[in-house]
């Protein structure tokens, strides 16, 4: 029998993540739902990058929530290691933002692949069509430094 091959990592953002006994279940492996925090230190972390948080996004007068998340388990994820999470945004064609995500372990195995996608809803509750300035250079940014990542090997 021979070895699947390893699909290639997604070129993106990542953060190294150290898993915790406190975050696994019964069965020794991470609860289902830790994977979802995992994904928000990820998210957090690439556009603070750019100079925006949540909490940035409240004082400016927007909230961001994610209104659709996929989650593909390939693997378990058991405590006392170190996980790669990376995040990649999906070019913005309206005021939403998609991005996908990968969880490996330190050797590269592919442990789950994401997605997520947020709306941009002015404070009062209206729901943006379009890109608040800000954000948009924010997405601009984070996508010019995804270029750089296509092309190297």
């Amino acid at each position: 029998m021979s070895a699947r091959p390893r699909p290639v990592p997604l070129r993106g953002f990542s953060v190294q993540i150290p898993v915790r006994f406190a975050e696994c279940d019964p069965y020794g492996v991470v609860w289902h739902g830790h994977y979802a925090l995992y994904l928000e230190q990820a998210r957090e972390a690439l556009t603070a990058r750019f100079g925006f948080t949540a909490a940035k996004a409240l004082t400016m007068g927007y909230r961001v929530p994610i209104t659709r998340m996929e989650l593909r388990y390939r693997a378990p994820i058991v405590p006392d290691t170190v996980i790669l999470v990376t995040a990649r945004l999906r070019p913005p064609d309206v005021a939403r933002f998609l991005l996908d995500y990968e969880l490996r372990s330190e050797s590269g195995e592919l442990l789950a692949e994401a997605s997520t996608e947020q709306v941009v809803v002015k404070a009062s509750g209206e729901l943006l069509v379009t890109l608040p300035g800000g954000l948009r250079k924010m997405a601009d940014a984070i996508l010019e430094s995804q270029k750089g990542m296509d092309h190297s090997s």
